[in-house]
């Protein structure tokens, strides 16, 4: 349901003006921030059921896989729904700093190694070992801060925080 509503999303930000005007009206912009958020929800959903595993309250380490190589393609759908004038103040509802587009190239790296760190702890878990696990989790961890801190209120380098 979420790649169509990205589909959807993505058609009408292409179909959009491109002459100066705004990309899409308030209504489309903040649909773009609810697709969003649902997006990082699933994020942050595949990290916790992750988490499960590496504090040893699961050991199926097959799910675990699977959920790890789902991120890469939540997250590519997430990174389409970044066009210009979404940014906090810009869009309702919207936390993403300007840095998402003002440091483009950091932002693009930081995504990139999220999606590394994701198949790189699915292969891991493809092994079940447990400790080496437990360092690939840390790895994504740290990819996951790069953007924003662990707390759905954090702020980050590309995340306003919730009281900001």
């Amino acid at each position: 349901m979420r790649s169509f509503l990205t589909a959807i999303l993505s058609a009408m930000l292409a179909t959009a003006p491109q002459h100066g005007y705004p990309q899409s009206s308030e209504y489309e912009r903040a649909q773009i921030v609810v697709a969003r958020n649902l997006l990082m929800h699933d994020l942050q959903t595949a990290y916790f059921n992750l988490f499960k595993v590496k504090n040893k309250k699961s050991d199926d380490y097959q799910s675990a896989a699977d959920t790890a190589r789902s991120m890469p393609d939540i997250m590519d759908e997430f990174l389409l729904l970044l066009p210009p004038e979404t940014a906090k103040g810009e869009a309702p509802g919207s936390r993403v700093k300007p840095e998402v587009w003002t440091d483009a190239s950091a932002f693009a790296t930081a995504a990139e190694l999220l999606k590394a760190q994701a198949l790189a702890l699915a292969e891991i878990a493809d092994s079940g070992d447990s400790e080496a696990y437990s360092v690939a989790f840390g790895l994504l961890t740290e990819a996951c801060t790069g953007c924003h801190g662990l707390r759905p209120s954090s702020g980050g380098a590309f995340r306003f925080a919730v009281d900001e």
